[in-house]
């Protein structure tokens, strides 16, 4: 699709969603004949050109975007061949599969660390209903150090989990929110047990 062919389209769904072309008329506060001239299907549509075009565009708040100009905005977060496992935990794997953009607006304003952030794929029942089977989740690594009543990825032995963290008297509790799932004790100087880093985002496709 060129621009012509974009910005036509583009128009058409404005019309299509806000109520027609008298209502794109009203912003647009075009010349009748040139308006329309836009929507001749019959003879051939034809756009304004040069100031015009570009005041239709601004009363739109349209934006021209140049070629990388779209992800100035944006850090891509990967996504890592790992699984955090909630119910029966899955082997560590860091291949990159993927990356997701992420604002970085929102990022600061969370306070989410963008260079040490992954995403990885949730496999198991064990956190619902807060988490689902197949649920996509941003580890922020920065965060490292375990804090109670939040949910971090962990991982024990060779085996990667999402559980909140529970503290006790001796060390911590690596509980489930799904109440069929017992909590594991780790004690505090316990080798085998890691924090990756707390978890700070998670969608669904629904």
């Amino acid at each position: 699709m060129n621009t012509f062919e974009h910005i036509l389209k583009s128009l058409d769904d404005f019309v299509r969603r806000n109520g027609g072309k008298s209502r794109l008329n009203e912003i647009l506060k075009a010349k009748k004949n040139t308006f329309y001239r836009a929507f001749d299907d019959k003879n051939g549509r034809n756009l304004p050109t040069g100031e015009e075009l570009c005041r239709w565009l601004d009363a739109l708040n349209a934006a021209v975007v140049f070629p990388g100009e779209e992800l100035d905005d944006f850090v891509m977060i990967p996504k890592v061949e790992a699984v955090a496992g909630a119910g029966a935990s899955l082997k560590c794997g860091g291949k990159i599969l993927e990356r997701y953009a992420f604002h970085r607006s929102f990022l600061r304003d969370e306070g989410i660390s963008p260079k040490n952030s992954v995403l990885m794929l949730v496999r198991g029942d064990s956190m619902e209903p807060l988490l689902r089977d197949g649920d996509t989740i941003l580890i922020d690594q920065n965060e490292n150090i375990p804090v109670d009543g939040q949910i971090f990825v962990v991982g024990l032995d060779d085996e990667l989990m999402v559980k909140r963290l529970q503290k006790t008297a001796t060390g911590w509790n690596i509980c489930s929110l799904n109440p069929g799932y017992s909590p594991i004790a780790i004690e505090s100087e316990q080798e085998n047990f890691r924090v990756y880093g707390r978890v700070r985002w998670f969608s669904r496709v629904m």
